[in-house]
């Protein structure tokens, strides 16, 4: 087991979300993915990025708001932030976009994910930010939301996130794992990709399914 969470940040880039999700799951603990709607912006099927959540509530409104909790929370990202921005409603504007990727690359950052639309994908494409939302959407924030709180806990798809829950994302999504479980459920991804991996290469040089799943238990 890594010594510090930034070792143990780094140690997860070895695993992948379907195995986070079924480890979960394994260790009766509900799965916490987020919606299948929520996929990277670019699509790299290599992509893996791991992070500690910081949480952002966004409010629909019709109400000119200006930005300036947005700009507050931008400028308090901390190191190794996976920025969580969960809107409570629908909002049909940009959740997130490209100046909000640069403050938060250079506050140390590794992503970011919406319920939502992004927008200045050149801008986001430059940096090589990973950031996971629902869609693309050109539309300003002002008059349709506002930020209205941030490092607070939130709602996304259903699945609570705190500040300190860890967020994977890959090319197949996003998924929270809560802190106070964290060391566990690392311990068993450590086996279950053991496991995986011998799977996998006893289908590939021609072994039966059943065989290796009697083996391994994986499939």
């Amino acid at each position: 087991m890594p010594n510090t969470r930034t070792e143990q940040l780094a140690g997860m880039l070895r695993f992948y979300s379907p195995l986070i999700s079924d480890t979960m799951e394994r260790l009766g603990i509900a799965s916490t993915a987020l919606h299948h709607s929520i996929q990277q912006t670019f699509t790299d099927p290599s992509l893996k990025v791991c992070g500690v959540a910081f949480p952002c509530r966004v409010a629909a409104t019709d109400q000119y708001v200006e930005i300036t909790t947005l700009l507050q929370m931008v400028d308090a990202i901390p190191e190794e932030a996976f920025v969580v921005v969960a809107a409570d409603s629908n909002v049909d504007a940009a959740l997130w976009g490209g100046m909000m990727s640069a403050r938060a690359q250079a506050r140390g950052a590794v992503a970011a994910v919406v319920n939502g639309g992004v927008r200045d994908l050149e801008q986001i494409a430059s940096l090589q930010f990973p950031v996971f939302g629902t869609g693309r959407c050109i539309k300003d924030i002002r008059r349709r939301g506002y930020m209205a709180a941030f490092n607070t806990q939130v709602v996304m798809d259903g699945v609570p996130i705190r500040p300190g829950d860890i967020v994977f994302g890959d090319a197949n999504g996003v998924i929270v794992i809560p802190q106070e479980r964290f060391d566990e459920i690392y311990a068993e991804l450590d086996r279950a990709c053991a496991e995986e991996a011998a799977t996998h290469r006893g289908l590939t040089s021609g072994e039966g399914a059943q065989k290796l799943f009697q083996e391994y238990g994986r499939f």
